[in-house]
């Protein structure tokens, strides 16, 4: 069995270090066992040694010189711990698979500092991308208000979908930190689907299938058909960067009369469940219509206009 660890990901200053902090202040880590903290990354704020040892803590930081795994491995055996925390270096993507294989992690975590994450998106989208894909927590530190995150809901949620995300006030208040905005009524029968309403859609019905159970979807758009994991229905979504494509895609009941390629259909949703038991939306495609590909085949969310409700979208349907 491996020692339990847990990485701790962000830019410089985003409070990494006031984070472990605080964990390690807890009653927990000084009753049971003792802990080791590895840094790749320094910033303004240091770890008190004095209150380290009270909680039967040590720190070993990194000087970037050395073999990472090497490192790693002479702190743990001279320290023992009974659990790690790891305070990554943004700078350094691939870290993680340079720990010895006795280090097994249970847990990843991304802070953002509120006052610089507009700069950080506009320039290091790719590590944020690296960092938010491999967290199971995003918190965004020192955000005053929730609906200043929202116009990032859509971006960070395609980073990782599965994440847990929350605003951190100045005033060290936790909340959630986004509520999906749907551009359409969950009230009607059917939707239509264009290309602007298609991650939303998905998005929302990672979480909720049961939102779509029993409903009439008509992609008006094209979606791409593919039968490699079976069939399924969507589009290749760049969530970050050329180097981060991923095919979004909705699974189809299997059929013999459905073939790949482009095409506009109609579909009835039903709630179902994947190979592991987890809830999913399955899609009865029926009225299959070849369709030209679109010019742009990759999606590129953060480049188009977000979508807006129009009266075009709802022509022959109730509206939504």
């Amino acid at each position: 069995m491996g020692i339990e660890t847990r990485l701790v990901y962000g830019f410089p200053d985003a409070g990494k270090t006031s984070y472990i902090s605080d964990c390690i202040a807890n009653d927990y880590f000084h009753k049971y066992g003792s802990t080791l903290i590895l840094c790749f990354e320094r910033g303004d704020l240091s770890y008190n040694p004095e209150a380290l040892r009270e909680k039967r803590t040590s720190v070993v930081y990194h000087d970037g010189s050395r073999d990472v795994k090497d490192f790693c491995l002479e702190a743990i055996n001279l320290y023992k711990p009974d659990r790690i925390y790891v305070e990554m270096n943004s700078t350094m993507p691939s870290l993680k698979d340079s720990f010895p294989s006795g280090m097994d992690v249970k847990f990843a975590c991304t802070f953002f500092n509120w006052p610089d994450l507009r700069a950080q998106l506009s320039n290091n989208r790719q590590e944020i991308g690296q960092m938010v894909s491999s967290s199971q927590q995003i918190t965004f530190r020192d955000c005053p208000s929730k609906a200043l995150l929202a116009p990032y809901s859509q971006t960070f949620r395609l980073m990782n979908a599965r994440a847990s995300y929350l605003r951190r006030d100045p005033m060290g208040y936790h909340e959630k930190a986004f509520d999906l905005f749907l551009p359409f009524s969950l009230e009607a029968p059917a939707l239509r689907v264009t290309r602007d309403f298609y991650l939303p859609l998905w998005l929302d019905s990672l979480d909720h299938p049961e939102h779509y159970d029993g409903k009439t979807l008509r992609f008006t758009d094209p979606l791409e058909i593919r039968s490699n994991d079976g069939l399924r229905a969507g589009l290749v979504v760049m969530t970050c960067c050329m180097s981060d494509l991923q095919f979004l895609s909705f699974r189809l009941e299997e059929s013999e009369s459905i073939q790949t390629g482009w095409f506009t259909f109609e579909a009835l949703a039903c709630k179902a469940s994947d190979e592991y038991g987890r809830p999913i939306l399955l899609l009865k495609a029926e009225n299959l219509v070849p369709a030209i590909p679109p010019k742009d085949l990759i999606f590129n969310p953060n480049k188009e206009k977000a979508p807006s409700v129009r009266s075009e979208h709802f022509r022959g349907l109730p509206r939504l």
